[in-house]
């Protein structure tokens, strides 16, 4: 009897082993939109890239806490750069005015910008295909009771859903959704003509969409103002300088105009000639450097006259090209989950 056990474990491990296997191979992501290469991506396609580990503490917007884990993964920017973004004909070839919508296998939906994506360190947003507790090395016996502290404990032990979008810099987790299934790159103003030649120059911007009526700004002095330092960037000409901006933070003017929003939104601020670019509400309102986006009306003491009168500055993006001069509308665009 010993004899036969021991000759069929090694094809009973065999067996589990492959179905691990199959249940993995059988986990897809794809990559769709305005890409040249769609793509259909294994776990195993995932591990095949150069991956880095980042750590997540989830703890949501509603201070739900689940967990703090170690995790391995492929930035996201990776995977749309195998893909090769292809805005296909359009007047406005640039790629800072497009959308990345992402869904998981239970049709929850996220959606982010191509900037946060391209113009941020990639170790902010990779898409997991592991990861492992980080585990206290003390009990916390002396500062909470067991029936505080032990739901804690118990969120480290979860299964975890691969792959997992991982957003590891956002302040909330809400973001980091398991078991996502599709990418899909978004272009939702291809067919807007862009007229460089234009005089750029507006008097004012407007905020359009989801509010009940659109909202004129052409002063921001009665807004809290704010001076920051800005190192200027661009893909085009490359380092330009420093400059000081001071303006209002584009948080803080869009709580004020009461549009309804939500991590499903974006945001496609635009200029007269054409020029356009895209942030999620994500980047804004759960990245540490969301405040930190301004509308500009002064730069290193003077007011914005050429190019003015408002800007949209984001100083912490590696490249400036998200910046708008001249802004003229703020549109609220709202992606509805299907």
């Amino acid at each position: 009897m010993k004899k036969r056990i021991l000759y069929f474990l090694p094809i009973l491990l065999l067996l589990l082993s492959s179905e691990n296997i199959f249940a993995e191979s059988a986990r897809t992501l794809s990559i769709t939109g305005a890409v040249k290469q769609p793509l259909t991506l294994t776990m195993e396609d995932i591990k095949a890239c150069q991956s880095i580990c980042v750590q997540l503490n989830e703890i949501t917007k509603a201070k739900k806490f689940k967990g703090i884990f170690s995790c391995q993964g492929v930035p996201l920017k990776t995977l749309l750069q195998l893909a090769c973004i292809d805005k296909g004909k359009t007047d406005f070839s640039k790629h800072v005015d497009l959308a990345i919508l992402i869904k998981n296998k239970k049709r929850e939906q996220t959606v982010l910008s191509w900037g946060e994506v391209f113009y941020r360190n990639p170790g902010e947003i990779i898409i997991a295909y592991s990861s492992s507790p980080v585990m206290p090395h003390k009990d916390c016996k002396s500062c909470h009771a067991p029936e505080v502290y032990k739901p804690w404990l118990s969120q480290l032990e979860r299964d975890i859903g691969f792959p997992k979008l991982v957003m590891s810099a956002d302040i909330y987790s809400d973001r980091s959704m398991e078991e996502i299934t599709e990418i899909k790159v978004v272009d939702l103003k291809p067919k807007i003509k862009a007229d460089r030649s234009k005089e750029l120059f507006s008097p004012g911007f407007t905020i359009t969409g989801s509010s009940a009526k659109p909202v004129i700004i052409k002063s921001i002095s009665d807004y809290p103002m704010e001076e920051i330092y800005v190192k200027v960037v661009g893909e085009g000409k490359g380092y330009h300088g420093t400059k000081k901006f001071k303006g209002t933070p584009f948080m803080g003017l869009l709580k004020n105009a009461k549009i309804n929003m939500d991590i499903n939104t974006v945001f496609i601020i635009s200029a007269p000639d054409g020029y356009r670019s895209l942030l999620s509400y994500g980047e804004i309102f759960f990245s540490p450097v969301g405040d930190r986006i301004i509308i500009a009306n002064r730069a290193n003491g003077q007011e914005i006259k050429k190019g003015g009168k408002f800007c949209l500055i984001l100083p912490d993006d590696l490249m400036a090209d998200r910046w708008v001069k001249a802004m003229e509308k703020i549109e609220v665009i709202s992606f509805k989950e299907e």
